[in-house]
This record gives structure tokens, sequence and C-alpha cells, in this order.
């Protein structure tokens, strides 16, 4: 017999794939708890039960496509000389798979909200999946490390890998979000080839 914990939490779970499948269909933008309600099957009055707002509803969203992506790359073993280019592989691979989802974490902010700081550490183990794995890195500039200072040390890395990881992952995400955006067609486009020299170029400063 299901317990009231039970059937709360599977409406939970229901009212978050309803909202997975309106993202999916029409973006963060258009998302509305009356909406996801009524495609879950419950009252309009009953959703706020879960989500106080549109905005807590964002927040779930957020932090569960973070943390679907960071186990995608993770599902990748670090060990091995090519874990760079496997990882940023599968990052583009899950990108393709689920393009609102992806346009949902790093495309144009949605007008009216603002990520709370909960998102930072589902949003960092992404960012950790590339970070663990550099290597060699080549000089940064000494204006960026010391502002990265803190951040590396809580991440337990150096600053200049930190720099060199987020340089890294700006130019694979501006690359996924011009190929979804489709702005390779008539040059680059289908885009391996200019991922994959994009990725070698990387992976000579990755382990």
């Amino acid at each position: 017999m299901t317990t009231r914990a039970e059937a709360k939490q599977l409406t939970h779970d229901r009212l978050l794939s309803v909202a997975r499948e309106r993202l999916r269909e029409a973006g963060a933008s258009e998302l509305s708890l009356r909406d996801v309600a009524r495609g879950a099957g419950i009252t309009p009055s009953a959703v706020y039960k879960h989500f106080d707002n549109r905005d807590a509803l964002l927040t779930a969203l957020l932090i569960g496509s973070y943390r679907d992506l960071a186990a995608a790359l993770h599902a990748e073993p670090a060990a091995g000389g090519d874990a760079w280019t496997r990882r940023a592989n599968r990052l583009r691979a899950w990108a393709l798979e689920h393009p609102q989802d992806f346009q949902l974490l790093y495309g144009t902010p949605v007008i009216g909200y603002a990520a709370p700081t909960e998102t930072v550490e589902p949003a960092a183990a992404v960012a950790d999946a590339f970070l663990e794995l550099v290597d060699a890195v080549p000089e940064v500039p000494r204006p960026l490390t010391e502002q990265l200072t803190g951040a590396a040390a809580a991440a337990g890395s150096d600053p200049r890998a930190l720099a060199w990881t987020l340089a890294s992952l700006s130019h694979l995400v501006g690359h996924l979000m011009l190929e979804l955006g489709g702005h390779f067609v008539g040059t680059a486009a289908p885009a391996d080839n200019l991922w994959n020299w994009i990725v070698a170029g990387q992976q000579a400063h990755a382990a």
C-alpha cells in the first residue's frame, strides 16, 4: 500500500516529468505551473504543495538537468589518455539528445528568473568532470589566476587549471549553442569535423 509520503513523491516526480515535456515542446519561457498541473492530472492549487512558484519549478529542473549531465560525463572513466575527448564527446551527445535541457542550463536566461545558490553545486559537478582531467596548462594571466584563487581552493584545484578548464568549457558550450541553433548550416554543418578539431586541441592539455 502506498504511503502518503510515497504518493506525494510520485506526484512530485510526475510534475517534473510533465514540466520536462513542456520544456522540450515550448522552452523554459513558456513554462507555467497551471499547465504543468493540468498535464499531471492534478488541480492547479495542488501543485503549490510541491512548488511555491514557477521559479521553484525551474530551479528543480535546473538541478535535475545538471545532475543528469554530470552523471553522463562521469560515466566516462577518468583513466586513459583520451578521457577529455571522451567526456567532451559525451557532453555533445547529451546536448544533441536533450537540446532544451541544454538550453535551460546554458542558453538565454529566463526573464524574471535568477538561479538560487542551490544550483551552484550541481553546476560545479559538470565542470569538475573536466577539471579533474587537466594536466599541462599553458600560461594564464595573473589577474585571472588571482581572481580564481578562492574558487580553485574550494574545488581542491590550481587556479591555472581552473582558468583553463573554464576557458575550454566556454569554447565547448559556445560551439554547442551555435550547433543547436543551426548556425553552422552553410559552413561547417554537420559540425563533427569542427568539433573534433576543437576537442583535439584541448586534449593536448588534459590527462
